[in-house]
Order: C-alpha cells, then sequence, then structure tokens
C-alpha cells in the first residue's frame, strides 16, 4: 500500500507567511489608492467652492451701482459699508427671468468672515424693514482672512488704498451723493495657504 505525504510544519509556515505577505501588500495598496481617491475628491471638492466663490465674488463687485438702501428703522446707508472682515453693497443683475417675480433686479449683498467661514448674504428687498429676513450661503470655509481695500482718489489728486468705506471726509455728504471708490481689492487666504486675490474697477456715481 503506497503512503500519502502530507506537508510538513515547515512547509505550512511558508505558505502562510507568503500568503500573509500577499495580504498585506494588497491591503496597502488598497489602502492608498483608496487614501488617493479621498485626497482627490477633497482637493475637487476645494477646487469647486473656489471656483464658485470666485463666481459669486465676480458677477457681484462688477455689478456694483450706487444705489444708497434704508436700514430696517429707516435711515440711509451708502451704496457700499466696508470694514474688517466685512463688505455690504447694492449690485444689478439679480436675475428674475420673465419677470415672474415681483421684485427689483438690484439686490444688496454681504460678505462677512464669522469663525473661519466667509459668508455670502442677501435680502429679497433693497429697503429692508424689522421683518425682512436674509438669506446666507456659506462660500468658502478654514478661511484664515478676508480682506477688502478701496482705492480713492484724494481731493489733492493723491490714490490711497482705504481699509474702510464710506471714508470720513464723505460722513457729512449725503449718502445719494458719495463718490465710489475707483477699484475695490479681494483678497482671500485659506488656512491650506491658498490665495484668493482680485481686483474690481466700479462705476461712477450718476448723482455725484
Amino acid at each position: 500500500m503506497s503512503r500519502v505525504r502530507g506537508f510538513t510544519l515547515l512547509e505550512m509556515v511558508i505558505t502562510i507567511a507568503i500568503f500573509a505577505i500577499i495580504y498585506i501588500a494588497v491591503a496597502t495598496f488598497l489602502s492608498d489608492a483608496l487614501r488617493g481617491r479621498e485626497q482627490l475628491t477633497e482637493s475637487a471638492e476645494k477646487l469647486e467652492d473656489s471656483q464658485r466663490a470666485i463666481t459669486y465674488l465676480t458677477l457681484d463687485f462688477e455689478q456694483l451701482i450706487a444705489r444708497p438702501v434704508r436700514d430696517p428703522y429707516g435711515d440711509p446707508m451708502p451704496a457700499i459699508i466696508g470694514r474688517d472682515n466685512y463688505v455690504e453693497f447694492t449690485r444689478l443683475g439679480w436675475a428674475n427671468p420673465f419677470g415672474l417675480r415681483d421684485r427689483s433686479q438690484m439686490q444688496r449683498v454681504i460678505y462677512s468672515l464669522e469663525d473661519g467661514k466667509l459668508y455670502r448674504r442677501y435680502w429679497p428687498v433693497l429697503d429692508t424693514n424689522v421683518a425682512t429676513e436674509y438669506q446666507q450661503d456659506v462660500l468658502l470655509d478654514h478661511v484664515e482672512s478676508f480682506t477688502v481695500r478701496y482705492l480713492d482718489l484724494t481731493p489733492q489728486g493723491e490714490w490711497v488704498w482705504k481699509e474702510l468705506w464710506p471714508d470720513a471726509a464723505l460722513e457729512a455728504v449725503p449718502v445719494w451723493q458719495q463718490r465710489l471708490p475707483k477699484s475695490i481689492e479681494v483678497d482671500i487666504k485659506l488656512e491650506t495657504g491658498e490665495e484668493v486675490h482680485r481686483f474690481y474697477r466700479t462705476v461712477v456715481n450718476p448723482w455725484q
């Protein structure tokens, strides 16, 4: 009678070791592939958010107009209000296809940096009251800084970048006669080190 020879203990150990090495290699490859996919998806989402933010900034700032508004208490407010991490202004071009909505094509918008988030807010009407509620959207997250500067031509003929608007010299001028800055600079720095930097020209106030 022939004898059936099985695997020795050493052969079993070697076989198990080979399968373990193959498993570790495959698991590592799959883990790296999944990690790369997640990083690619995250990068794509960040790029999409940046492009979306730039689109809103361009549409808003390039259509800025000299249209003052009234606050909820009826007090007049300038066409542009700018301070630290905040800018508020009136823009044209609020789409109203076929005039289906009973509202203006002008829009009052705000860009505000709060707790690392860049918000875009707007109201359904220009001249609000205490019951008017705004809509808001987070354009960018993980924002380190949001800076807006205003290029002004002084009465002395000098070009000066200013951090606040309206300038103190305009406080005595009625809001509908206040001049607009000649240009607006927007700078957004993200925590990742990326930066969005844009310049926008403005129109002339026809009532000035």
